[in-house]
């Protein structure tokens, strides 16, 4: 008994002896890459919060300033940077992973609670590379960031990893007036065919955190996370990323440093700048044709309405076509419509009559003013079609 268990354990030596050399064996001659995601917690992605975040540069443009003409003014100033950063690959599933405190949602910046500042920091202003496929593209309408510029708006593209996916699971990325004076062939027209052909594209931009839109979680986005502003478009062609233009803005980053929120410094601006007519898009169909204005159903005038009619001799699908006031305050969109040749229809303040369409503002007070205003009809990406102009405002 006692010579079978010493020739077992002789056995087992030498198996266990065998083993590990086979293992070193293997390790010298085929080293193995172990990469581990950097997490922390509340964060399942890889991007690591010890990445190098640099200061934002900013510069006034075409007489806005970078914190804009209201809203939320360090926010604005995260949107409008223009400095280029050294891109780090990340992925979009990295960016849909990462959290943060519910209590910032649909709150400015100035009110988040010191922790709440420093756990979005974390993050925030990371330089990205992320590819994937764009899902859609829209231009934005006229937003206080911008001035509420009618020319100059944010073009808001939807990024997946998949074709296959929709907006639910992208990610936000977004083009900014102040990059896009560089990059002429970024034309919204040009995005959509991107979209549209499922051309892999890669997107180089900055991180930040939009708190705005958190309603929007699983309909029409995947996170409040954003990649805005983006800072270089390119498509994949055969095995190599190329450009849409050789666009720059320039501007190098600052140096990194701590830094949680951007300084803002209050500029005087005025409001929305005067409608000219350089911004009108010529048709020969679809335009506003007449406003009543002076409603006569007491001091809420909701008997009030804008009339639009189609001229030409083809239907128009107006579905995503927007009407709004020169405040740019009162917006009515048409989810789903096509106005047959020859019809007229109408938007009421607050009333429906659905021999006309039955379209209504459902505004609770007047909305048209009876000494002059300015009624403008924009087509689904966002460009002018009509504009009616009227009494003090001509």
């Amino acid at each position: 008994m006692g010579r079978k268990l010493f020739i077992t354990t002789i056995v087992l030596l030498l198996v266990g002896l065998f083993g590990v050399a086979c293992t070193n064996d293997a390790a010298t001659t085929t080293p193995a890459t172990i990469t581990t995601p950097v997490t922390t917690v509340g964060n399942q992605s890889g991007i690591s919060p010890a990445s190098g975040k640099p200061q934002p540069i900013d510069r006034t443009f075409q007489g806005c300033p970078p914190s804009g003409d209201g809203g939320d003014p360090i926010l604005n100033t995260l949107k409008n940077r223009i400095d280029e950063g050294q891109w780090q690959p990340t992925t979009v599933a990295s960016i849909l992973a990462l959290t943060w405190p519910k209590s910032i949602e649909q709150q400015p910046r100035a009110k988040w609670s010191p922790q709440d500042q420093a756990a979005i920091a974390q993050y925030e202003g990371t330089p990205l590379q992320v590819e994937g496929y764009l899902a859609l593209a829209r231009k934005e309408s006229p937003e206080s960031v911008n001035c509420h510029s009618v020319k100059l708006v944010d073009y808001h593209i939807w990024l997946v990893d998949d074709p296959t996916k929709a907006r639910d699971q992208s990610v936000i990325v977004e083009t900014t007036p102040r990059v896009l004076a560089v990059h002429p062939a970024w034309t919204i027209t040009r995005i959509s065919q991107i979209a549209s052909s499922k051309t892999r594209v890669r997107i180089s931009g900055w991180l930040m955190m939009d708190p705005e839109h958190p309603d929007q979680i699983a309909k029409t986005r995947g996170t409040i996370w954003e990649v805005h502003p983006i800072m270089q478009i390119e498509t994949l062609e055969g095995n190599s990323w190329r450009p849409l233009d050789n666009g720059s803005t320039g501007v190098g980053s600052a140096p990194a440093q701590a830094q949680i929120m951007p300084p803002v410094t209050p500029v005087a601006t005025a409001t929305q700048p005067l409608v000219g007519n350089s911004n009108v898009q010529q048709n020969d169909s679809v335009q506003i044709t007449n406003i009543f204005y002076n409603g006569v159903k007491g001091s809420q005038e909701p008997d009030e309405y804008v009339e639009i009619k189609n001229n030409g001799a083809q239907p128009v699908d107006i579905t995503d076509w927007t009407l709004q006031d020169s405040s740019a305050q009162n917006v009515f969109k048409w989810e789903s419509f096509t106005l047959p040749p020859g019809n007229t229809i109408r938007v009421y303040t607050n009333e429906v009559h659905s021999e006309s369409g039955g379209f209504s503002f459902n505004s609770g007070r007047a909305i048209w003013g009876n000494s002059g205003d300015v009624a403008t009809l924009y087509d689904a990406d966002k460009e002018v079609v009509s504009r009616y102009v009227y009494g003090n405002k001509k």
